[in-house]
C-alpha cells in the first residue's frame, strides 16, 4: 500500500475554492501543510483551483496518479471510480458520506462501489472517511480540523500509527497525543470499510521501520481473521497493537440452547481474542494514550517489582494502592541501599519503598535515588513522582535524570501530581521525557507493559498441540452421522468426547425397568436416572433426573416416575429411553463449554459450577486450540478458581486433570468446528488431586450450515 500512504501525485475529485466544501477543506489541508507531491484538482468548470491547474476529469490528467481523494455527492462516487480504473490509479479515498449508514438507497450505493471498484481494479478507502495522515510527507487528506498542531518530529525512532473506524476519534487521538509530545507516522479513518479495511492499513503500518506501538480504534471486525493474523505478525515484530473496542454493552440477541452458548457473550469472545494475541485494551482516549506513550517511551519492565520515589507523602501511598491493585509488589529496599539514600534523605523521609524524598530533599535528590534504585537487583521498574508546575526541578537535574532514565535498563516513568507548566513542558520535550498527569494513566501504562512482556516471553516457548489420527477422526465423523438432528444429547455427546480422550464414566441407556436394572447392576450402586431425548436438553427442569438410587428396588419406581413426567413436560419429545450411570464422587463442580464464534472462530469456555457461572458470570475463555499451559492460565482467571486449591478443610483439587480436559475439549472444537454451534459440558465435577474428573452431563448443538 506504499502508493496509497506515499502517493507521489494525488488528484482531489470535487476540489473547490475556500473551505467551505468537504473538497475544498481537503485541498487546502493538502496545500497548507506541505505536501511536496503533485496535486491535481478536479472540478467540471474550474480552470484554476488554489493556485493550480485544474481539470475536468481524471483522465485529462496526462500524469500517472497514485491516489484519487473522491470528495462529491454519493450518486456520483461510482462513476468517479470507474474513470479512475480507466486512469489505471490504484487507490482511491472516498471521503463522500451517503452509503451503509444512509439507510437502504445507501446500502445499494455501497454494494454498487464495491462491485465497480472490483470491476476496474481500483482498491477503495472508506466512503464515509475523514482521511489519511501521513507526517513524514506532510500528506494532509483530511478535513478534520484536529491536524490544526505542531506535527513533531518526523527522524523519531518510535512513533505511532493510528488506524480508526472513527474519523473524529483517530484524529482526535492524534491530536492530544500531540499535545503530549507523542509522535505519530500515520493516522488512517476506515470509514464503511466497503473494500480496504482495518487490518489492510494496520498491516502496512506495522511493517514500518519507525512504527512502535499502533493505536485502533474498532466497531466492528470486517475480518476478524485477518486481524488475528495481523496481532500475531505484530507479535512477532515486537510491536503492541493498543485497541479500544466499542459496541460492548449491544445484548447478544439470541436465545443461546446451552448454558455456554448463552455466558459466552460476543464482548467477551472478542476480550479472549485479544488476550490469547496479546493485543491490549484501553477504555477511553486518556488510557489509550497513556498506555501507547508508556510503550513508546520506555523499555518493558523485566519483573513486577516497582519502586516507587515521591516527596508527597500521599501521592506515595495513593501511587501504592493503585500499583498493588494492578498485581505489582513494592519490595522493601536492601540495607545497603537504605543506608546509601540515608545520606542525602531527611531523618523524616523514608528509605524503604515508596521513598519519600520529602519537599526538603537537595537540589539532586531525585537523580540521587535513581542512581541507588539503579543498582537494586530487586526492582524492575520505577517511579518519579514530582511537580512540574514549575521548571525548577527540571532546571536542577533533568538532564542527570533523563541520562539515567536511558542508561539503567530499567523504566523510569515521571508522574507529575501538578498541571505541568509551559515552561516545564517545553523542558520535558527537549530531554526527550514523557511525564504522565494521572496516577491511573501512569500505572495503567506499567500495567499495560507487563502484560506485553508477559505475553511475549509465553511466545517465546510455544507448546505443541497433539491432533486426532485419522482413523479416530472417522470414527467421530460416524458418530455424527449416526444421529443426525441438530441437538446432539446426552450419551451421543459422551461418545464424541470419548474419542477426543475425555475421560467418560460407565453409562448406558435403558429402553425398561429391567434393562435398567442389568446395567445399574454391571455399573455398580448407587447410580442416577435421566430422561434420554434431544427434545429434553433442561433435565433438572424437567424433573426426570434421579439420582443416588441404591439398589435394584430403587430402579423402576425410578424408571417409570421419569417417563411419567417427561411425557406432560414435552409430549412431541422423542424419547430414547432413561439413561442409567454412575453416581459421581463429591468434587469441586465446574462447568465447561465449546462455542464456535462465527468471527473468530472455535472457543473455550470454563466456569465455576452451580450459580456461580451464571449469576455471578465467573467464566473465562479462550481461542481454541489449547497448550496445557493456556489452559491452566485459563482456570486460574476464575473467581472460583481458589475453591480448586481446597478450602475449609477440602482437599485440593485435580488440576491437571481439568486442564488436560480443556487441552482434549478443545482440539474437538478445531475438529468439528464445522459440524457443532455449541458443545456444553455442565457440571463437571473436579476430584481430588490425582483422582481425576466426571463428566456429569454434555449436550452439543450442531449446525445447520449447509456444506
Amino acid at each position: 500500500m506504499k502508493q496509497f500512504f506515499y502517493p507521489e501525485s494525488i488528484a482531489v475529485i470535487g476540489a473547490s475554492e475556500g473551505t467551505e466544501k468537504i473538497g475544498g477543506k481537503t485541498l487546502d489541508a493538502i496545500i497548507s501543510h506541505g505536501y511536496e507531491g503533485r496535486i491535481y484538482p478536479i472540478h467540471p468548470r474550474h480552470t484554476h483551483i488554489g493556485g493550480l491547474k485544474a481539470y475536468p476529469d481524471v483522465v485529462s490528467i496526462e500524469d500517472k496518479i497514485d491516489l484519487a481523494i473522491i470528495a462529491i455527492p454519493a450518486q456520483l462516487v461510482c462513476e468517479a471510480v470507474r474513470q479512475c480504473g480507466q486512469k489505471a490509479i490504484p487507490y482511491v479515498l472516498v471521503v463522500s458520506s451517503g452509503f451503509n449508514e444512509a439507510g437502504a438507497e445507501g446500502q445499494a450505493l455501497q454494494a454498487e462501489l464495491l462491485r465497480v471498484s472490483k470491476e476496474v481494479g481500483v482498491r477503495v478507502s472508506g466512503p464515509n472517511s475523514e482521511g489519511l495522515f501521513t507526517t513524514r510527507t506532510k500528506l494532509a487528506a483530511t478535513f478534520s480540523p484536529a491536524i490544526n498542531i505542531e506535527i513533531g518530529d518526523l527522524a523519531a525512532k518510535r512513533q505511532i500509527g493510528i488506524v480508526s473506524q472513527s474519523g473524529g476519534l483517530g484524529f482526535g487521538f492524534y491530536n492530544r497525543g500531540r499535545r503530549d509530545n507523542l509522535n505519530f507516522n500515520h493516522i488512517v479513518s476506515v470509514g464503511n470499510q466497503v473494500d480496504l479495511e482495518l487490518s489492510d492499513y494496520a498491516d502496512y503500518i506495522i511493517e514500518q521501520p519507525e512504527t512502535a506501538v499502533v493505536m485502533m480504534y474498532v466497531e466492528s471486525f470486517a475480518n476478524a481473521k485477518r486481524f488475528v493474523e495481523l496481532a500475531r505478525r505484530a507479535a512477532v515484530l515486537r510491536k503492541p497493537i493498543v485497541i479500544v473496542k466499542v459496541g460492548r454493552s449491544v445484548a447478544g440477541g439470541k436465545a443461546a440452547a446451552s448454558h455456554t452458548g448463552a455466558l459466552a457473550s460476543p464482548a467477551k469472545v472478542v476480550d479472549a481474542v485479544l488476550d490469547a494475541c496479546g493485543v491490549l485494551r484501553a477504555d477511553d482516549q486518556g488510557e489509550l494514550l497513556d498506555i501507547a506513550a508508556g510503550l513508546t517511551n520506555y523499555a518493558l519492565p523485566k519483573d513486577d517489582r516497582v519502586a516507587v520515589v515521591s516527596p508527597s507523602g500521599g501521592t506515595a501511598v495513593w501511587l501504592t494502592d493503585a500499583l498493588q491493585a494492578q498485581g505489582f509488589e513494592l519490595p522493601t529496599l536492601d540495607e545497603n541501599s537504605q543506608s546509601v539514600l540515608q545520606t542525602f534523605i531527611p531523618s523524616f523521609g523514608s528509605t524503604a519503598n515508596p521513598v519519600d524524598i520529602t519537599a526538603q530533599t537537595t537540589v539532586h535528590g531525585y537523580s540521587e535515588t535513581l542512581e541507588v534504585l539503579a543498582k537494586a537487583d530487586n526492582i524492575d521498574a520505577i517511579i518519579l513522582a514530582a511537580s512540574f508546575a514549575h521548571e525548577k526541578r527540571l532546571i536542577s537535574e533533568g538532564q542527570r535524570i533523563a541520562e539515567l532514565s536511558r542508561s539503567i535498563g530499567k523504566p523510569v516513568l515521571l508522574y507529575s501530581y501538578t498541571l505541568i507548566s509551559e515552561g516545564s513542558r517545553a523542558r520535558l520535550r527537549d530531554l526527550g521525557l514523557h511525564c504522565f498527569t494521572t496516577i491511573r494513566g501512569c500505572v495503567l501504562a506499567l500495567a499495560a507493559m507487563r502484560d506485553y512482556r508477559n505475553f511475549l516471553d509465553k511466545e517465546k516457548q510455544p507448546e505443541r498441540v497433539d491432533w486426532l489420527p485419522g482413523p479416530v477422526q472417522t470414527k467421530v465423523k460416524a458418530v455424527l452421522k449416526s444421529y443426525p438432528g441438530k441437538v446432539i444429547a446426552e450419551f451421543q455427546a459422551k461418545q464424541l468426547m470419548e474419542l477426543y480422550g475425555i475421560p467418560i464414566a460407565q453409562e448406558a441407556i435403558a429402553t425398561d425397568p429391567e434393562h435398567a436394572r442389568q446395567i445399574a447392576a454391571r455399573i455398580g450402586y448407587p447410580v442416577a436416572l435421566k430422561v434420554h431425548s434431544a427434545d429434553i436438553t433442561h433435565k433438572t427442569e424437567a424433573q426426570v433426573v434421579q439420582l443416588g438410587l441404591p439398589d435394584d428396588r430403587s430402579i423402576e419406581p425410578a424408571f417409570r416416575q421419569i417417563l411419567s413426567r417427561a411425557k406432560p413436560y414435552a409430549p412431541d419429545a422423542v424419547i430414547d429411553g432413561v439413561l442409567v450411570q454412575a453416581m459421581a464422587k463429591p468434587g469441586v463442580e465446574m462447568m465447561a463449554g465449546i462455542v464456535m464464534d462465527k468471527q473468530f472462530g472455535p472457543m473455550i469456555m470454563i466456569g465455576s459450577g452451580g450459580i456461580f457461572a451464571e449469576v455471578l458470570e465467573d467464566t473465562a475463555l479462550a481461542p481454541a486450540p489449547l497448550s496445557l499451559s493456556e489452559s491452566h492460565s485459563l482456570i486460574r482467571r476464575l473467581k472460583g478458581n481458589k475453591l480448586l486449591d481446597g478450602v475449609r478443610g477440602q482437599p485440593a483439587a485435580d488440576r491437571n486433570s481439568l486442564a488436560q480436559f480443556l487441552v482434549r475439549l478443545s482440539i474437538m472444537a478445531v475438529n468439528l468446528q464445522n459440524d457443532l454451534v455449541e458443545f456444553d459440558v455442565n457440571p463437571v465435577f473436579v476430584h481430588p488431586d490425582g483422582q481425576g474428573i466426571t463428566i456429569v452431563d454434555a449436550l452439543g448443538i450442531r449446525s445447520t450450515d449447509e456444506g
